[in-house]
Order: structure tokens, then sequence, then C-alpha cells
């Protein structure tokens, strides 16, 4: 089975998790993990409380909210020694709905490259989207 984890500081991580769950119903699969609010302090241990409940074979996609902040740099400690985790920082709402609706077949690192590259993942800066479409329409 594969897992998702969304990890965060404070509870975007909560709030994340229920934007998904508006957009793609409920998952018994998906956790979300807000540290440092409601007595969370410690990420080593609270990520190894929730680790603990899964089978060692499933698969665990961590999805962090910054890269080098730390609930990200704990994380990273994690996928080094326990096998079949992976880690992506900087999540966002389309990259967590196409995570939930990938094919839960295909390899996680698979799955999660193709994700990555693509156009809609990514960050847009939409007065320059605008600014080319106005562009284009003088020709």
């Amino acid at each position: 089975m594969r897992q998702y984890i969304f990890a965060s500081h404070a509870h975007f991580a909560t709030g994340i998790k229920e934007s998904t769950e508006l957009l793609s119903g409920a998952r018994d699969n998906v956790h979300d993990l807000s540290m440092f609010v409601d007595g969370r302090a410690d990420v080593a241990e609270e990520a190894a409380k929730l680790l603990a409940t899964f089978d060692p074979a499933d698969d665990v996609i961590v999805c962090t909210d910054l890269f080098g902040g730390s609930v990200n740099n704990e994380f990273t400690k994690i996928v080094q020694t326990r096998p079949n985790t992976y880690l992506v920082a900087n999540m966002n709402l389309p990259l967590l709905i196409q995570l939930l609706f990938s094919d839960q077949e295909a390899p996680a690192d698979q799955v999660i490259r193709e994700i990555l590259a693509a156009d809609d993942t990514r960050v847009k800066f939409v007065n320059d989207l605008l600014t080319d479409a106005d562009d284009e329409e003088e020709f």
C-alpha cells in the first residue's frame, strides 16, 4: 500500500489535507503532521509514532512545506534509513492532487518525477501568463 504524509510547520499540513479531501474525498492512507503546534514539538518523535502504524513494506511519500526547514530536515534523515520512503519538499495542492490520483501500482519514484516535471504542478506568475496571452492575441 502507498501511504502519504503531509508535514509542515504550524497547521499548513492539516489545512492542505482538508483541501485534498474536498477535491478527492477522505482517504485512510493520507496523514497530516502539523508541527510546533498543539503540543507537537519533536518532529522525529511524531514521525516515528506515525511511521510505526504503517506496514514496513508500504511505500511512504512524505511531502513537506519547506525545503531545508526543520520538518524537511528530520524527514531527510528518515528517508536515508527507511526503505521505500520518498521525500518531496515545497508541497502545493496541485502536486498533492496529482499524487493522490496517480497510478498506485507504478513505482513511487517514477510517479513523483513525472508529476514534478509536469507544467501544471509548478508555481506560476499569472501576470506574465496574461501578458503572454495578450501578446499572442496581437498576432
